[in-house]
């Protein structure tokens, strides 16, 4: 798991050259820059005329329409893009670079199976941040190595593309669905939980209060923001969070408390946010700040 502040992003001024260069404090380095050769070849020095590997995203702005493509050898794929485009994109303005800032020889990168995954996940990305992406990527099969790579890649590149403002919405995986009230209902009925009142965000289950919280999706995972009332009761350690998502989560206060021990004056501010993530493997994980609690035992399916 990656925490922000473990990710976090800098980005410099514009240039000469109308570059603008950022990256995070990990792995993540970009070049985004307008259709110009010169500026292409300016990055080109920076790698001194040498091969480097990643993926890009060109933009026709006008049309909200992007392709995303990979390449062994940056340089040469956009200087393709500049001097002979593909009419499915000739009008591109803006290019974006994403590497690791590295050479061939040492680049993440350089593995083929890995760009072409982060490629296909782009893709998709794009697609749900409601772009016109004229690409087309296809699965890959990925060895234990790439893919432990490609879990830490990939998030990243969630947090440093919300950070470029070209991205609001993020792939959800299969653990993270959402359960919708009616089915909610079913699911608790089941498992003998009597309910006694039930409403959008609050509901009465076997005579305690509980609060029912989806969260709202964020690189780091689902926030989940206590303020008011809601914050007051996490304060007293009365009452349970209901998360109506991925395995469901029905945690109480007196447990999720405890995230905040070693915290100072955590309740004299008007809201707290916590994190919610589920892994791939059916683990659920609470976070607050550098502190992560393991929660999986509150999930009821």
């Amino acid at each position: 798991m990656v925490d922000d502040k473990d990710i976090g992003y800098y980005e410099e001024l514009i240039n000469g050259f109308e570059i603008v260069r950022a990256r995070t404090i990990r792995v993540i380095r970009s070049w985004d820059f307008p259709r110009s050769m010169d500026a292409l070849n300016k990055i080109h020095e920076e790698f001194a005329r040498d091969t480097f590997p990643g993926v890009y995203v060109l933009f026709e702005s006008k049309a909200s329409k992007v392709y995303i493509g990979e390449a062994k050898n940056l340089y040469s794929r956009l200087k393709t893009h500049l001097t002979n485009p593909e009419d499915k994109i000739k009008n591109w303005d803006r290019v974006i670079i994403i590497s690791d800032g590295r050479l061939s020889s040492q680049s993440d990168f350089n593995d083929n199976v890995i760009r072409l995954a982060i490629e296909l996940y782009l893709i998709k990305l794009f697609k749900l941040n409601k772009y016109s992406v004229v690409a087309q990527g296809e699965e890959q099969n990925i060895n234990s190595q790439q893919k432990s790579i490609l879990k830490s890649l990939l998030k990243e590149l969630d947090f440093f593309l919300q950070k470029k403002a070209l991205i609001t919405k993020f792939i959800q995986n299969n653990n993270e669905k959402e359960i919708l009230n009616d089915e909610l209902k079913k699911i608790l009925s089941k498992k003998n939980y009597s309910i006694l009142d039930w409403s959008a965000y609050e509901a009465d289950i076997d005579n305690e209060h509980v609060y029912i919280r989806p969260g709202s999706q964020k690189p780091k995972g689902w926030q989940i923001t206590f303020r008011d009332e809601f914050k007051r009761s996490l304060e007293s350690g009365v009452g349970k969070l209901l998360i109506p998502r991925g395995r469901i989560i029905l945690i109480p206060f007196s447990e999720l408390i405890k995230i905040f021990e070693e915290t100072e004056d955590v309740f004299s501010k008007s809201t707290i946010d916590i994190f919610i993530e589920f892994t791939q493997d059916g683990e659920v994980f609470l976070k607050y700040k550098k502190n992560i609690q393991n929660i999986t035992q509150f999930a009821l399916i």
